[in-house]
């Protein structure tokens, strides 16, 4: 049996794997400390169940079985942390890791692998994350980064005028304008009032300057699917995540993507996965490896 974890930075999810047959599943806040992370990993994986191997999706990127975050403010503690060791000393079987947009964008390819060969997944959630398939193999690069689009920079700027810099120390990341985090940034400074990316999404329907914050989101993400097709060439983009799933989001990405040439209206659909792509990625990818 399999046990498939989905470390991101808002939740920590568990599911009990066998063959391609998911026997149970649970699902606990993420803790951003190292402390409270251990005890809220031990919680979330508590069972009776064998496990002979474990199948890790986890935030950020990861070498030789430990873990770093590009963006410091997601999970400060993970600077080279060893979470593969932590989890063979738990489980005493081996681990597999990968980052969990790659995991995710693997999860996707699976059922669209017979007329797809190339593929960009994003996730827009609490970061924004990605994976590229590339001639039907997932890419994850010698340091773990292929796929991190979050990261890559546009010239869309954040329409709240003291945003600063990402959390990756850079400029212009995407993650800095379409992630959850940046959509309540944006809204809570130009309402003047915390909201969330949730509540964004609501007011949207109604209220113009919430709607003109998401279509600069879109905008934003059309560019970066823009780019990635002219320098790998792709057929599909995927979008999944809390915001990339949210109530119209795909239609003003697709919108956006209508504004370029028609060489960049590539087809931009839904996780099938939904929420769950990355644990299903990395446990078909355990089964495999």
């Amino acid at each position: 049996m399999i046990l498939a974890l989905d470390i991101g930075g808002t939740k920590l999810s568990a599911a009990w794997i066998e063959g391609q047959e998911c026997i149970a599943r649970r699902q606990v806040t993420m803790q951003h400390d190292e402390a409270g992370f251990l005890a809220a990993l031990r919680e979330v994986t508590q069972s009776d169940y064998p496990v002979e191997r474990v199948a890790v999706a986890a935030t950020g990127y990861l070498r030789e079985g430990r873990v770093w975050s590009v963006n410091l403010n997601t999970i400060p503690f993970w600077k080279g942390f060893a979470l593969g060791e932590v989890l063979e000393k738990q489980f005493n079987c081996p681990v597999i890791m990968l980052n969990d947009a790659q995991a995710a964008a693997w999860g996707e390819y699976l059922p669209r692998q017979h007329n797809r060969t190339d593929l960009l997944f994003i996730t827009l959630s609490t970061g924004v994350g990605g994976g590229l398939i590339c001639d039907g193999k997932l890419r994850i690069g010698p340091q773990g980064l292929a796929g991190h689009i979050g990261h890559a920079t546009v010239s869309v700027a954040p329409l709240d005028p003291d945003a600063g810099r990402c959390g990756c120390g850079r400029t212009g990341c995407l993650e800095h304008i379409a992630s959850g985090t940046a959509l309540a940034r944006q809204a809570t400074a130009l309402f003047g009032r915390r909201i969330d990316s949730r509540e964004l999404f609501s007011l949207a329907a109604d209220e113009p300057q919430a709607s003109a914050i998401l279509d600069n989101a879109a905008a934003a993400v059309a560019q970066a699917i823009a780019d990635t097709l002219i320098v790998v060439d792709i057929q599909e983009v995927v979008l999944g995540g809390s915001v990339g799933l949210a109530e119209g989001m795909i239609a003003r990405v697709n919108k956006a993507l209508q504004a370029f040439p028609a060489l960049f209206n590539l087809p931009v659909t839904a996780a099938l996965g939904e929420g769950d792509a990355g644990l299903l990625g990395a446990a078909d990818w355990a089964q495999r490896n």
